[in-house]
């Protein structure tokens, strides 16, 4: 979302090329896809806990560090390190999944949107009122802090159990949920903790293992439609919202909303009409909460990937249409909707997917090779589209259309299913 609002200020300020801007995008996901693996390794041998620490840490120093960039490459450097630093906010997802009963797991990990929607919300209106009046330096200044902030808390946040007794500390495992217990005012369950069977946690290589092969390399299919979906609609808002005509109700143009020397110098500030329009656009991710707290624990993961997948696809080419302001917040509003239903899905199944001895090395896995999708994005949503914009759009909803087909073929559905806590190689 970030880039989304700092594409065009940077674009008029250094006088950048269609390449240069998207190239500030890719180079974000490039530190996705190095430092991935390497956060998800890290939380499998060291803990949730301390990774998202470092995490958080290091978001807000580098994003500190890229509000006083000098110039155009020292920028790219800082927001790939603030890229490789972001990628391993997903293990907050891990530990709170392995804190949740089958029961409730899917409906929780949904909710976890609302913060990512409400985020989403609070940085194109905060931008709306920084940039115009402070530049963009103080939005990065601002965001940065926000991640510091989030520190503050995590005296309150405990390490995972499920880790803890895979890691063979039974003692510390059970304190940790007695003491959960008593904050929440009542006991644990007779019985005794059962210790799964002790294997090597956070290798790499169970993922590519026999019983694990086909359904990684789907997943991966999934993870790189879900970024380049994902950062292809919140990109080509903004672009189309800078360039498409304004028509009608009928169709008739009305307004020609870039002008011809806009056009030759490839430069155009948001206007504060555009900002209302990416904002609605943002509330899609709203909508998306609603949409998988219905479908996923009543047809299951897989249909409600396919489901969504097939309407994004169908909002992103009704893009193409010339139609009034208000209709195409809402195609944007729809098409945002539903990609990021998407990308809160693939999370909870890959969670749930795989065991615990390296489920946070392949969550960190697949986002990595998902930024793939995300470094291609950009040169589509802001190259291609300057030129043909239904060209663009079209590659967006051929990917989302192929991935539905995929996910079909899913060998596992994990509704109503418990979280494995041991690889099986056989």
């Amino acid at each position: 979302m970030l880039l989304s609002v700092l594409s065009p200020v940077l674009r008029c300020e250094w006088g950048l090329t269609e390449w240069d801007v998207a190239a500030v995008s890719t180079v974000v996901f490039a530190g996705m896809l190095v430092f991935g693996p390497i956060w998800g390794k890290m939380s499998d041998r060291f803990g949730r806990w301390p990774t998202l620490w470092i995490v958080m840490f290091l978001m807000g120093w580098f994003g500190i560090l890229t509000s006083f960039s000098p110039t155009y490459n020292w920028l790219l450097f800082l927001r790939m390190l603030v890229g490789g630093a972001a990628v391993g906010t997903g293990q907050s997802f891990i530990l709170f999944a392995e804190m949740l009963p089958p029961k409730h797991r899917g409906k929780m990990l949904v909710l976890t949107q609302l913060f990512w929607a409400s985020g989403s919300f609070i940085l194109i209106a905060a931008a709306a009122i920084i940039i115009p009046n402070f530049g963009w330096r103080w939005l990065m200044i601002f965001t940065a802090v926000l991640s510091w902030v989030s520190l503050c808390f995590f005296k309150m946040v405990p390490e995972s159990p499920r880790f803890l007794l895979g890691k063979g500390r039974h003692e510390k495992a059970l304190a940790l949920l007695q003491s959960i217990a008593k904050v929440n005012k009542t006991t644990l369950p007779d019985g005794h903790l059962i210790m799964p069977a002790l294997q090597e946690q956070g290798k790499i290589a169970d993922m590519f293992s026999p019983h694990y092969l086909r359904l990684t390399l789907q997943l991966f299919v999934i993870w790189f439609c879900m970024t380049f979906g994902y950062y292809g609609v919140v990109l080509s808002s903004t672009e189309i919202v800078q360039q498409a005509p304004i028509c009608d109700i009928s169709g008739n143009v009305v307004s020609e909303h870039t002008s011809l020397a806009v056009k030759e110098c490839g430069c155009r500030q948001l206007t504060s009409d555009d900002y209302v329009t990416l904002i609605v656009g943002t509330l899609g991710e709203f909508g998306s909460l609603i949409i998988n707290v219905v479908l996923m624990d009543v047809i299951g993961r897989k249909w409600t990937f396919i489901v969504n997948l097939v309407a994004c696809a169908t909002f992103v080419l009704l893009l193409n249409v010339c139609t009034t302001r208000f209709i195409l917040s809402i195609f944007i509003l729809c098409a945002r909707m539903f990609m990021s239903a998407i990308g809160n899905a693939i999370y909870i199944y890959t969670s749930e997917v795989y065991p615990t001895t390296f489920r946070a090395v392949g969550l960190g896995v697949c986002s990595s090779f998902a930024r793939i999708g995300s470094m291609i994005s950009p040169f589509v949503a802001q190259v291609l589209m300057a030129h043909s914009v239904p060209g663009a759009l079209g590659v967006y909803a051929a990917v989302m259309i192929l991935t539905a087909i995929n996910c079909l073929f899913l060998p596992i559905e994990t509704k109503g299913r418990n979280l494995p806590d041991i690889a099986i190689f056989h």
